[in-house]
């Protein structure tokens, strides 16, 4: 799965060049953001 990913990503990044660090930085704040809201959620449902 994760070889399929980077190859993905790979061919994508070749293509156009600024999408790779734009798919990143978006992994990177929805990864962050459901992380925040997950940990919001729990600590109000105490």
């Amino acid at each position: 799965m994760k070889s399929f990913l980077s190859c993905t990503f790979g061919k994508v990044c070749s293509d156009i060049p600024g999408v790779c660090i734009v798919l990143q930085m978006i992994l990177v704040v929805a990864i962050s953001g459901v992380l925040g809201y997950v940990f919001v959620t729990q600590e109000l449902m105490k």
